[in-house]
């Protein structure tokens, strides 16, 4: 049997390739979707198909007289009766196989009928947009403004419109319920989120976690919320340390908030410190790390601290950006504080937004996962884990950042 895979564009031109090359008789095993590129989902469509050729013995002439003695040429005899004589073992596994032959042709059978039902319903979704183009071009063009509205770039908004003319009917786009569904499994989709920071905590593994940042973007109030948060679900202590001694308001302030909670504040000057300062706080389910808000513009400062944060101290590093920021300045202070390794993105003021449609740009821009989203000052109920269904109810529904479940 001959098996061969055949890529294509569309289902009708993979079917033509496999007629072309294998004939008639060739049997389809299985059809995909796939798809290409950095976008994963929204990426480039193509179709998948393996198809087999069960090959017979091929036909012998006949054995030809001499002309000379008139006897048969005894090759071609042998040649003919070779494939037909089984041997015994053969002839006696014939049934099994014959059994197990009829078992993948019935399977077959199914495959072949299934996608011919796809490709009926694919022809019906092409005929319905050819015949309506002036509709279709309408309609896509509603739902692409449609997501410019929700702030979503423009290039991010063609490509997802791009997406939803290869995969919706024309039907299904002209649908409100079923263009917002579809936004909304997208937006789900292209999301990242880090799932249960602290449940790999066990008793012998301490977990440190710092956020760092540009200025202003409300650092250390979220230290704040996540430590009360942690010591609301979870039995273990906290220790907090800050390395922002550039502000004494802001060290000032991370006491008052250990006051409060009754947890101990580590101030520190230098690196040296700030080792000596974890070994103290050894005996501490976590430690949350404040550190000093960095210009993005500001490499040097930037270096410093990671002269801090250093790889080997094993520290879950959350780089904190406000969603009031505009956009080209988040995409720099991503890239600048890159250096630092961080491994989490904490997004705040999600409540002062009238749209959020930058959450999904950045994640197209950088996968590094969300892992709290904040929309409020008030400690501790105003921050939450990040989640990709309240992601995209923000976004799909602008103007309620400061409400969510």
């Amino acid at each position: 049997m001959q098996v061969k895979v055949y890529e294509s564009s569309d289902i009708a031109s993979g079917l033509k390739m496999v007629k072309d090359e294998l004939g008639p008789d060739a049997m389809i095993l299985s059809t995909k979707t796939v798809h290409s590129g950095k976008l994963g989902l929204l990426g480039k469509k193509s179709f998948e198909i393996t198809a087999a050729l069960d090959s017979d013995w091929p036909e012998v002439e006949e054995p030809k007289k001499s002309a000379i003695s008139g006897t048969y040429d005894r090759s071609f005899q042998v040649q003919k009766e070779s494939p037909q004589t089984p041997t015994p073992v053969a002839a006696a596994a014939e049934p099994e196989n014959q059994s197990k032959i009829q078992s993948e042709v019935d399977e077959l059978k199914g495959m072949i009928k299934n996608l011919g039902q796809e490709m009926t319903r694919m022809n019906s979704r092409q005929h319905s947009i050819q015949a309506n183009p002036s509709t279709n071009d309408t309609v896509l063009g509603s739902l692409q403004q449609r997501i410019l509205d929700l702030g979503i770039s423009q290039q991010t908004a063609q490509t997802i419109t791009g997406f939803a003319k290869e995969s919706l009917t024309l039907e299904e786009l002209s649908d409100p319920f079923s263009q917002q569904q579809y936004l909304s499994d997208i937006f789900e989709e292209l999301f990242h989120v880090s799932n249960d920071i602290f449940s790999t905590n066990d008793d012998k593994k301490q977990h440190r976690l710092a956020l760092v940042g540009p200025t202003g973007v409300g650092k250390t109030t979220s230290l704040a919320k996540i430590a009360a948060n942690y010591l609301s679900n979870f039995s273990g202590s906290i220790g907090f340390i800050t390395i922002d001694t550039y502000r004494i308001a802001a060290v000032e302030q991370l006491k008052v908030y250990g006051d409060i909670m009754d947890l101990p504040v580590e101030v520190v000057l230098n690196p040296e410190q700030f080792e000596r300062a974890l070994l103290k706080l050894r005996d501490k389910d976590l430690i949350l790390i404040d550190t000093a808000g960095r210009s993005p513009k500001d490499s040097l400062c930037i270096e410093e601290l990671a002269s801090y944060l250093r790889p080997d101290l094993l520290i879950d590093k959350h780089l904190v950006l406000s969603a009031t920021t505009r956009e080209n300045e988040l995409y720099e202070a991503m890239d600048r504080f890159a250096v630092l390794g961080y491994d989490h993105t904490l997004i705040t003021k999600i409540d002062e937004c009238s749209s959020l449609g930058v959450l999904l740009d950045l994640q197209i821009r950088n996968k590094i996962p969300f892992s709290f989203i904040a929309n409020g000052q008030r400690v501790p109920e105003d921050i939450m884990e990040a989640d990709k269904k309240t992601l995209s109810k923000l976004i799909m529904s602008p103007g309620e950042g400061s409400v969510y479940e």
